[in-house]
């Protein structure tokens, strides 16, 4: 991007626009993908907060409630919401810090981690599934926005319809950045807090019909998890945004804001919102968020809930997936990447991405998990929190092989201990970050030690 800092507009008028009101157009835009956030654009902890806060709210974050809550039941699912959500806002609020002190986005961060080409990869990896994210929560506000306009006004509304239209509000959303992401966040976090206490009210006391109670029954279909499994899936489902959460916290004012940031969407409304889809789904003896909310009778404010919170949620995924292809070519023009990666999320929407919904969160635990190990290790330990310079990237390696091989290293320990070859703590992302920080560590320090003996 080739405007980093907020431009003026220029007064003098024409009928055409000129090469300077197209710069200052595009600088508007521009949300500091490639370079430092300045000290005047910071903001408040809380506000950032809401942006992933945002997130807990989403539909797939109600079915992972949902099905952790049918495998485990209530008490044990409680205890697995709660340790994932300490896990992913300890390594939130880490991770957090690293943009925090270098204001720089996190798939600018890894370039100084593992190499340019190597992030690049990487990023790339992180754009697909943000891609994926999106067009789960398109096609899942498409298909239950169809079901419930069919309950409610006995119309068929066309699906793809629904999708478009969807793709086109979220993607001009996307596009005024951050500060129109965090009002939006604001401002409808309360209401959709609001909206998912009221389904939590509607299920205590709820006694399913004697006539009903065989036939709802039977269609509370569980799966089989372990409770290892359950923590990595709850860590699976927030594992992308905690180690893109230098996108955010790199506009945070101070430490205090970085950790606020990060416990209150990550601990606080992510684990209410997972035990309100656990209980209430229990009470009603169903496993389907829609039929969930229709049979505790609030369809209209399960329309308002799912419009609300797709649109949050995509605007998120959407943001961070323009940031990571601004950052593998910093000549395009952000603005038109979040129109074509909304075009694109649109077209996943057509995609069957829900047929294994808990495996999909496992498999992000097991593959992005070790990241965020590696570039804290790398800021904290290594660095010593020295911040990241962007006159140093012409003289960064094309790969950084060490950082590859701990992140493979990460990866195969989380399957090992999946497949119960061994274990440390029984959770398959506590035990790879406990291998991933120390491997790259020694790694990296042997590695010095060589290049230090050869010099000599």
């Amino acid at each position: 991007m080739s405007v980093n800092q907020p431009v003026q507009l220029n007064s003098q008028s024409s009928s055409a626009p000129s090469n300077a009101d197209k710069s200052n157009y595009d600088g508007l835009l521009d949300d500091y993908a490639t370079s430092p956030v300045p000290l005047h654009k910071t903001v408040g902890g809380i506000r950032i907060g809401m942006i992933n806060g945002g997130l807990a709210f989403a539909v797939p974050g109600l079915i992972t409630g949902l099905e952790l809550g049918g495998a485990l039941g209530i008490t044990q699912s409680i205890y697995a919401f709660l340790i994932g959500g300490v896990i992913l806002s300890v390594l939130g609020a880490i991770t957090g810090l690293v943009g925090m002190h270098n204001r720089l986005a996190s798939c600018m961060t890894m370039k100084f981690v593992f190499g340019t080409k190597g992030a690049n990869l990487l990023t790339l990896a992180f754009v697909l599934s943000l891609l994926g994210w999106y067009g789960v929560n398109i096609n899942l506000f498409s298909e239950v926005s169809q079901s419930l306009i069919l309950q409610m006004f006995n119309f068929t509304f066309p699906i793809w319809a629904l999708e478009i239209s969807a793709g086109v509000l979220i993607t001009l959303t996307t596009i005024w950045g951050f500060s129109l992401i965090e009002k939006v966040s604001s401002l409808f976090v309360p209401v959709l807090f609001i909206l998912t206490a009221y389904m939590l009210y509607k299920s205590f006391g709820y006694v399913i019909p004697a006539t009903e109670t065989a036939a709802q029954t039977n269609q509370m279909d569980t799966i089989s998890l372990s409770f290892g499994e359950a923590v990595s899936a709850v860590v699976g489902s927030f594992i992308v945004s905690v180690v893109l959460m230098p996108d955010f916290t790199r506009f945070a004012k101070t430490k205090t804001d970085t950790v606020v940031a990060s416990f209150l969407p990550f601990l606080l409304l992510n684990t209410f919102v997972y035990i309100a889809a656990a209980m209430a789904g229990l009470a009603v003896q169903q496993n389907d968020i829609l039929q969930v909310m229709l049979t505790l009778g609030i369809g209209t404010l399960a329309f308002i809930l799912l419009i609300m919170s797709s649109w949050v949620t995509n605007v998120v995924n959407l943001y961070s997936a323009a940031l990571g292809f601004n950052a593998i070519n910093a000549n395009w023009e952000e603005w038109k990447i979040i129109v074509v990666a909304g075009v694109l999320g649109t077209i996943v929407a057509s995609f069957n991405l829900l047929a294994n919904f808990t495996d999909f969160l496992f498999s992000l635990s097991i593959i992005f998990t070790p990241v965020a190990a590696i570039y804290v290790v790398d800021f904290f330990i290594l660095r010593r929190q020295k911040t990241y310079q962007l006159a140093q990237i012409s003289h960064l390696p094309a790969i950084n092989y060490l950082a590859v091989i701990a992140w493979g290293i990460g990866i195969s320990t989380s399957l090992l201990v999946n497949n119960g070859y061994f274990t440390f703590t029984g959770i398959e992302v506590c035990d790879a970050i406990i291998i991933t920080m120390p491997s790259y560590y020694l790694l990296m320090k042997v590695w010095q030690k060589n290049r230090l003996s050869r010099s000599n």
